[in-house]
């Protein structure tokens, strides 16, 4: 079956299990047609995974889902997997800020996209490295350059520096995800024997090494088990890049002697854990939401492509309204197929 038939169905591959890419399978499966996602990963998420800690769960990466627009808020809202979160916020010097609902998903937020992704073929620890169309569809190898399947349509739903390698077929397309700038954040998750004193569930604001610090624990539906709290802390974007080929082990101990500078009593940590995201915001100045190309089968989507102009940094609701455009496009195309 290619591109151009005509029959409804189609075997789609999604590379990449993050938002952006479960959005789009979502939206195919509820069409009826099979999806089958790849992710290098052992789960589901991309940056917003999670972590055991122990007998704990955490967020390790992006710590709730944050809606600017109407549209993306009332979607949360209707998530059964989220609950809305409304934490005191204050800044780093312990100043209130204004409270906000944000999203959050017990055990951890991967829980949205697993979600999403029930129906689809999941196929994770599995790292994609080419992908290419043929006359029936698209063919898809890994990086060991064994045959992973062959598809109708390919949709590669990556950050943009993996996916322009995986783009080859497509040059414009490899060329525009090749010229996307990255920042990365470095994450800290730390489980407390004893209370931090602090009253705030979100700390964020100007600070020389942290951007936020998030009381985990507090979240609604999570589990903090035998620990008195559990709290994520992010490093900035500057200090992440100055620090990028740190060792974790480094990198923790930097992060919890700011965060103790916060404090008036000793942090008493059972256990941590860093991890560094190497593509933890996206900025482009694309002014495009997905990217499709009719002849090879290959689509793109992800939160690069926020199509807002230059200078915005991606985020979930970039992610979410680039799969479901991409989906709105491919869906469309194929209704006006079927009506000729």
């Amino acid at each position: 079956m290619n591109s151009k038939d005509t029959t409804k169905e189609r075997h789609i591959a999604v590379i990449g299990a993050g938002l952006a890419g479960a959005v789009f399978a979502r939206r195919m499966l509820i069409q009826g047609h099979k999806v089958t996602v790849f992710d290098k990963s052992r789960g589901t998420g991309g940056r917003h995974a999670g972590c055991r800690m122990g007998n704990n769960s955490a967020d390790l990466g992006a710590p709730f889902f944050d809606a600017v627009s109407p549209e993306f808020r009332k979607w949360l809202s209707l998530q059964s997997e989220l609950i809305g979160w409304q934490p005191q916020i204050t800044d780093f010097a312990g100043h209130k800020l204004n409270t906000k609902t944000m999203y959050t998903a017990p055990p951890r937020q991967s829980a949205l996209t697993r979600a999403l992704l029930q129906g689809a073929t999941l196929i994770t620890s599995t790292r994609i490295g080419y992908i290419w169309p043929e006359t029936q569809g698209v063919i898809v190898r890994d990086e060991s350059g064994n045959a992973v399947g062959h598809f109708d349509q390919v949709v590669v739903a990556t950050p943009a520096p993996q996916a322009a390698p995986l783009l080859e077929a497509v040059p414009r397309y490899a060329e525009r995800a090749a010229a996307v700038q990255t920042l990365p954040a470095w994450m800290l998750v730390v489980t407390l024997n004893t209370p931090v004193g602090l009253n705030a569930g979100l700390l964020e604001g100007d600070h020389p090494v942290l951007a936020r610090a998030i009381k985990d624990s507090a979240k609604p539906g999570r589990n903090c088990a035998q620990r008195a709290e559990i709290w994520t802390i992010e490093a900035n974007s500057d200090w992440s890049r100055e620090h990028q080929d740190a060792t974790s082990e480094a990198v923790a101990e930097h992060l919890l002697a700011a965060f103790q500078d916060l404090l008036s009593a000793p942090l008493d940590v059972e256990e941590h854990r860093a991890h560094r995201w190497l593509y933890a915001r996206q900025q482009s100045d694309t002014d495009r939401t997905y990217l499709w190309r009719e002849e090879s089968s290959i689509g793109v989507c992800g939160d690069w492509l926020h199509g807002q102009g230059s200078e915005k940094i991606a985020d979930s609701e970039s992610a979410w309204r680039s799969g479901n455009a991409l989906a709105d496009h491919i869906l469309a195309r194929q209704e006006a197929k079927l009506d000729i």
